[in-house]
């Protein structure tokens, strides 16, 4: 089969065209031969076939789209789905642009090494393999067109190289019209006048050589207002002569060429390359290019530059600088003596060059007037250091690489570098240990991970690999694995990260160092800016500027902001473990433990006044007496705006805050913490996250024979069980709690725990249990001045009352427990009394006046991301709608409640919404749906111990014959 992208889209099979059904396969076909072999995702190619178009059926339609392809092409094996995405299956020679790039490479390779025929041959078979433009007709996809700009820009280097491979076999008449057309596309290109001059030259044409550099001449001037460079001016200068051949001609002491090696085998950054190198030819009038490549240390900015230079050498014959100016480092070279070494380069004699910075820049920028140079300044420390380097006029392109953005620098095109793709990661693996087949080893995924897929790292695990034939990638994986030796492991020869990383951490101030190692306390991937002043233990704005300072040295990454608009923050990997290793050596004794104290006392202080603010006051909580660490009154009034959301996006920090409490063996401030953040778990439906904080709060305090901290997380596990309906295990934890409540004297704990432990009666049918219970901690909770748990068991006993067919009696008691809620500012509170007060109005046969309650119960919900809320909020609406005989909106709401019942993992409404949804089916007289959900509530409530409302389900199901349907 051949595929073919070098002009129409199509496709071949055994000779006979295969025709494709739309026009988005031939799109999708060809996004999957841009992508030259690897996979792309499934997200990728949505947003390119359809942008803002696709809809919520997008991901339905490319999964039909690919399947029509399929077969389309016969094969259903040719495009193979795996986690990466979507990925074209073919051989190289099967695809026109692969071949292209194939035979492309291998032409030029054979150039290098002198063997012109080789080249002529190879490249000319691959120009060969053109028709046309790239993805003709289908460059309105953003990935295509750009796909198309680069193989177009791959077609022209391939073109020159063969021009230069058969000027060496003397065919200068033949390459004549080439060069005229490549000349045409861009009349400033100084390398291509040259090759035409000189072909046109050697074949007898000595006049119009010399008429070509008079144009080309011309068109510097007036575009750029710049001469032609030393190597076109003297190429005329010779054909004027009458010299044999018309040139080369020497390369005189001022036109230098200080680059390092490239590297060859650059891998994964074919994008940022053709972006780079398509800038250094950007045309501007009276100032040169400036180009920064940033990124963190690793991450192959040197490379980048270092190859788009030797890519781009010809384009600036008057030579090409470049120097390490060290600014990642404690000691960056100054401009004085950077200057002094350019200026060398370019010519200037030692004695001739001044002595002060500002006069020898008035020397290099009088040297490199009217002339094409590229400069490379490669580790720049910051703007103020490579000032004085960059030349004035037009012509030259400068590349700069830094650690920081260096956003000051005016005019600048800006290329920050990331980590590589995991595919990529895989592949520069692959290269480096020139194990081919590295790829198709399932470990190598994981060696690319625990390298943090940073090129550095990358290359280091390679190059062990390859100097250890008998190392499988499994052995070094093993070896990367434990952590306190990785970056042992990462080193080889002069490569290190170690040393990579040191030199950015000896970079920095003070301020700058103690922060990157107290960064590596922090216990979660990402994190919010607040959390400096607590490791440091300073005000918010010293904080935030040791921060900046690591972020503009690439230290740490800006990772987004959370749902409150505060910006977050990641260290890489292997940042960290420096960050460790810097903590270990260098933090003063004491010092480490004491930043944690501060931070977790900082998260105690938010979490408890976040708390404070949702329910009006310390109420429904417990405190100890752990210190606090309190953040700026303006970071705390930031922060808290809205205290339910500052807790969803801190609920990572607060668990790490638990288990670091745990490790020092902070009892008190343990179970404080864990019993706070049950106010985000509770409402947020985080059961899991409930029970381990406090499993992990309760070994402590028992290990530390804190008997009132034991108490408090019983009480909490107690509390859980409850929320999850397992009454049997819940009792013994309450058990437990009053009794050492009791025994440490603590009246409130006491009520809280009578008053969860109550509902226990109550969900079992032990109503009058129940009720004297409630009374018990009602008494207490005044006493304690919990007003806001006193509203709750108001709310409880009208529920029984409601249940008992007293709802005059309850009424006056949600009156009370919603006036309650309502003064203490307290939205979820009141939504649960409104709650119980549908509930009261669908037992008096009032379905207005409950919707009506329940609306605003799951508004409230939403309104705080409270998700179990708002799962009861559409229950009760969807039992009103059913009582009022709206059958498809009840259907409607109730199948809502059901999915949200189920994706938070509460079984109590998920029971009563089946029980409701059966008792709709019935009455549609869709018997076989209705038993099937009266059938699975009856289930349910049997294992969540709750007889009564498995009664209620039973006798649906036993009246399940009996049932008339509905009128229609």
């Amino acid at each position: 089969m051949e595929f073919q992208v070098l002009g129409a889209v199509g496709v071949r099979d055994d000779g006979h065209s295969v025709s494709f059904s739309s026009r988005r396969q031939e799109q999708l076909l060809a996004l999957l031969i841009c992508r030259a072999g690897r996979a792309v995702t499934a997200e990728t190619l949505i947003d390119e076939l359809w942008r803002e178009r696709a809809g919520p059926a997008a991901g339905k339609n490319l999964q039909v789209l690919v399947h029509r392809l399929r077969k389309t092409l016969g094969d259903p094996g040719r495009i193979r789905l795996d986690r990466s995405g979507y990925m074209l299956c073919a051989r190289t020679p099967e695809v026109d642009a692969w071949y292209f790039a194939d035979l492309a490479e291998q032409g030029r390779a054979a150039l290098l090494r002198d063997d012109a025929h080789t080249a002529a041959t190879l490249l000319g078979r691959a120009l060969a393999l053109w028709h046309g433009p790239p993805f003709a007709g289908l460059t309105e996809v953003a990935a295509l067109a750009e796909s198309a700009a680069h193989l177009e820009q791959e077609r022209r280097r391939a073109l020159t190289a063969r021009i230069d491979a058969d000027l060496a076999l003397g065919l200068h008449a033949r390459i004549v019209p080439d060069l005229v057309t490549l000349l045409a596309e861009d009349p400033l290109d100084e390398a291509t006048a040259a090759r035409l001059m000189k072909a046109l030259y050697r074949s007898g044409q000595r006049r119009e050589a010399v008429e070509v550099y008079r144009r080309t001449r011309a068109a510097l001037v007036d575009e750029l207002g710049v001469e032609p460079g030393p190597q076109l001016r003297g190429l005329e200068q010779a054909m004027l002569r009458g010299d044999s051949d018309g040139g080369p001609p020497r390369r005189d002491a001022e036109t230098p060429c200080l680059l390092p090696p490239a590297v060859h085998d650059l891998t994964g950054r074919d994008e940022e390359l053709r972006r780079l190198t398509g800038a250094t030819r950007e045309v501007r009038t009276g100032t040169p290019v400036l180009c920064v490549v940033s990124g963190m240390p690793g991450v192959g900015k040197t490379a980048l530059a270092v190859r788009a230079a030797h890519d781009r050498r010809a384009d600036f014959p008057d030579g090409q600088l470049y120097i390490n100016l060290r600014g990642a480092g404690p000691a960056p070279v100054e401009p004085h003596d950077a200057l002094a070494r350019f200026l060398r380069a370019l010519g200037v004699s030692g004695t001739a060059i001044p002595e002060t910075v500002d006069e020898r820049a008035e020397v290099y920028r009088a040297r490199m007037s009217g002339r094409r140079v590229l400069v490379v300044l490669d580790d720049a420390a910051g703007e103020g250091q490579v000032e004085p380097l960059i030349p004035a006029g037009a012509g030259c392109a400068i590349v700069i690489t830094s650690r920081a953005p260096l956003t000051a620098l005016p005019a600048a095109f800006r290329l920050p570098l990331g980590v590589l793709g995991e595919d990529d990661a895989i592949s520069l693996l692959s290269a480096v240990t020139g194990r081919p087949l590295l790829n198709t080893d399932g470990t190598v995924h994981r060696l690319a991970a625990l390298c943090g897929r940073l090129p550095l790292a990358l290359r280091i695990a390679g190059a062990r690999l390859a100097a250890r034939p008998h190392w499988s990638a499994d052995r070094l994986v093993e070896r990367l694995a434990i952590e306190h030796r990785r970056l042992d492991e990462l080193t080889h020869g002069p490569l290190s990260v170690r040393a990579s990383l040191a030199l950015g951490y000896s970079g920095l101030g003070e301020p700058g160092r103690t922060l990157l190692r107290r960064l590596g306390l922090l216990e979660t991937p990402i994190f919010a800016g607040w959390t400096a002043a607590a490791l440091l233990g300073t005000g918010a704005g010293d904080a935030e500027d040791a921060l900046e300072g690591l972020l503009d040295a690439q230290l740490v990454e800006y990772a987004g902001t959370d749902g409150i608009g505060e910006a977050r923050f990641r260290l890489h990997d292997l940042v960290r473990l420096h960050a460790k290793e810097r903590l270990a050596e260098d933090e003063p004794p004491g010092e480490a433990d004491a930043a944690v104290i501060r931070l977790i006392g900082c998260y105690l202080a938010l979490a408890e006044d976040a708390h404070r603010r949702q329910y009006g006051g310390d109420y429904t909580v417990l405190h100890g007496h752990a210190p606090r660490w309190d953040p700026d009154e303006a970071t705390r009034a930031r922060l808290l705006a809205e205290p339910a959301a500052w807790l969803r996006s801190e609920r990572l920090g607060l668990i790490a805050a638990v288990d670091q409490a745990a490790r020092l063996n902070l009892s008190e401030t343990c179970w404080d913490l864990a019993l706070t953040a049950v106010t985000l778990f509770e409402a947020q439906g985080h059961f899991d996250d409930w029970e381990r904080t406090s499993q992990t709060a309760l070994a402590v305090a028992m290990h530390a024979g804190d008997a009132r901290g034991e108490a408090a997380m019983r009480y909490s596990l107690g509390s859980l069980d409850v929320f999850r309906q397992r009454y049997t295990a819940a009792q013994p934890h309450f058990d437990t709690a009053l009794r050492l409540f009791e025994l440490v004297g603590d009246r409130h704990g006491q009520a809280l725990t009578l008053r969860n432990a109550a509902l226990i009666h109550r969900m079992c049918g032990r109503a009058e249990a129940a009720l004297r219970q409630y009374e018990r901690a009602l008494t207490m909770l005044r006493e304690a001045g919990d007003r806001h748990a006193e509203a709750h068991v108001q709310g409880s006993i009208a529920q029984i009352h409601i249940e008992h067919g007293r709802a005059a009696t309850a009424a006056s008691l949600l009156d009370r427990a919603l006036a309650a809620y309502r003064s203490l500012g307290d939205q979820r509170g009141a939504a649960q009394i409104l709650n119980r007060m549908g509930a009261m109005h669908l037992s008096e046969g009032r379905p207005a006046e409950a919707e009506a309650a329940y609306r605003e119960v799951t508004a409230a919900a939403r309104a705080g991301g409270d998700l179990i809320g708002e799962a009861h909020g559409l229950l009760g609406s969807g039992e009103a709608r059913l009582m009022a005989a709206d059958h498809d909106g009840a259907g409607r709401l109730l199948a809502s409640a059901l999915a949200l019942a189920t994706e938070v993992g509460e079984p109590y409404v998920a029971a009563r919404t089946r029980l409701a949804a059966g008792t709709l089916a019935a009455g549609q007289g869709d018997e076989e749906r209705a038993r099937e959900l009266l059938s699975a509530a009856a289930g349910d409530f049997a294992e969540l111990g709750m007889p009564v409302w498995r009664s209620r389900a039973a006798a649906a199901l036993r009246a399940l014959g009996e049932v008339q349907a509905f009128p229609h």
